[in-house]
């Protein structure tokens, strides 16, 4: 098959709130309400309330294997170059005009997923899943790379 499709469901909890003082601006900036959406090209889309008990994004990529074995993740919610691809989960603030806002992003890395792994869960017509806690110490909107505590990986190797 070439070029298969392949889900990866992300399953968000623990958000922060539609209301918090950012504590990392030089200057005091409150921001509200505040939503979590995810990043289709430039797009955010899918936006839900900072307060909302659970979000689950499900971004579909083609798949294909690269020369060196790894894999690689195409389409509209790819991020990134070949070999280094990822996600984004944004948080921001719709404005009176529809408009979204954003003022930070979670990166969800791909990279580290198999082509043994993905190959499975295509063979199995099952999503890899991540489970994403979204708060981060300072109780504010986790942003920049996402790391353990923060993520983990449900993941089929055969």
């Amino acid at each position: 098959m070439l070029n298969p499709e392949l889900t990866i469901r992300l399953i968000c909890t623990d958000l922060p709130g539609t209301r918090f003082i950012d504590p990392y601006a030089q200057v005091r900036v409150i921001h509200g309400p505040v939503h979590l959406g995810i990043q289709k090209g430039k797009e955010v889309i899918e936006t839900i309330p900072g307060d909302a008990r659970k979000a689950v994004f499900q971004p579909a990529f083609r798949v294909k294997r690269l020369e060196d074995g790894t894999a690689d993740f195409l389409g509209p919610f790819a991020q990134g170059k070949r070999g280094e691809r990822f996600v984004y989960l944004s948080w921001g603030v719709h404005a009176r005009e529809g408009e979204f806002h954003m003022f930070r992003r979670a990166k969800i890395q791909l990279s580290h997923l198999t082509w043994k792994s993905v190959q499975a869960h295509i063979a199995a017509a099952q999503p890899i899943v991540a489970r994403l806690t979204l708060t981060d110490s300072r109780g504010c909107p986790l942003c920049a790379t996402v790391k353990e505590p923060h993520i983990r990986w449900e993941l089929r190797n055969s």
